[in-house]
């Protein structure tokens, strides 16, 4: 980011200030000492899923063509990737095809997520959500992330397609404040992902708060997990081993 584009930015959303001196100290005492370890619980999309849901492989395969299928679907997010030019951020493709391949097996009730941003896992959730024809999913980010996290002029999960958002709760403030809440409404959920700050001290407060409220059988799964030591540490606190797949920790309770 230029420095015109970080002053205006601080200009727009003053209360940034504050947050990026947070941020920085958060970055700083993130724990770091155990990152190399993330290798040995990498998998393969196949392998990793396999092991997860314990299906065969391919019902995996069916599913991941099935989610290539979707015309529509790729259209709008190559030409909102192609919009956002070498700055789009979030997931790789490998990740969507994750996240749709478990959501249709699943069949989940409930899926939270903290970080939305533009939406490109969001919408990846919604679409097989939709496919199920049942769920809804729960999103959590800031009140204000234009010209932060998205592109000035747009709104939060603006790559999502109109006709997938009547399953979409889009709420908005910090998370260890709205999870809580949230919570004493849902109950127990069936899948929760980390897509948020991603420091040891909100990646461990998220997992902590969310795993009471994860029935037998949930998911915990956490975006870019090797940028710290915080789900590693986690696994090791509730005793699981965690399988980690195209940039995505995950864990069945």
């Amino acid at each position: 980011m230029s420095k015109l584009k970080l002053k205006l930015r601080y200009i727009r959303h003053p209360y940034l200030i504050w947050g990026a001196i947070i941020r920085h100290y958060e970055w700083m005492f993130s724990k770091h000492v155990r990152v190399g370890e993330y290798e040995k619980c990498i998998h393969s999309m196949e392998n990793g899923s396999k092991k997860l849901l314990d299906v065969d492989a391919n019902r995996i395969r069916d599913f991941k063509a099935q989610f290539y299928s979707k015309v529509e679907f790729h259209k709008r997010i190559d030409e909102s990737r192609e919009f956002l030019g070498r700055c789009s951020g979030g997931m790789g493709k490998d990740a969507y095809v994750l996240l749709y391949i478990l959501c249709r097996i699943l069949r989940p009730r409930i899926v939270v997520e903290t970080g939305v941003a533009n939406g490109f896992s969001s919408a990846s959730i919604l679409q097989a959500l939709e496919d199920n024809q049942a769920g809804e999913l729960y999103s959590i980010d800031l009140h204000s992330r234009e010209g932060v996290t998205i592109p000035i002029g747009k709104e939060l999960g603006w790559v999502i397609s109109e006709h997938l958002k009547h399953r979409w709760h889009l709420i908005l403030g910090e998370s260890f404040r709205v999870l809580p809440r949230l919570f004493k409404e849902l109950g127990t959920i069936d899948i929760f992902l980390h897509d948020s700050r991603h420091t040891y001290k909100t990646m461990m407060k998220e997992y902590t708060t969310v795993w009471p409220h994860l029935h037998r059988g949930a998911f915990l799964l956490s975006h870019d997990v090797k940028f710290n030591d915080a789900y590693l540490d986690f696994c090791d606190k509730v005793g699981y081993t965690p399988v980690v797949i195209s940039g995505i920790g995950a864990i069945v309770k």
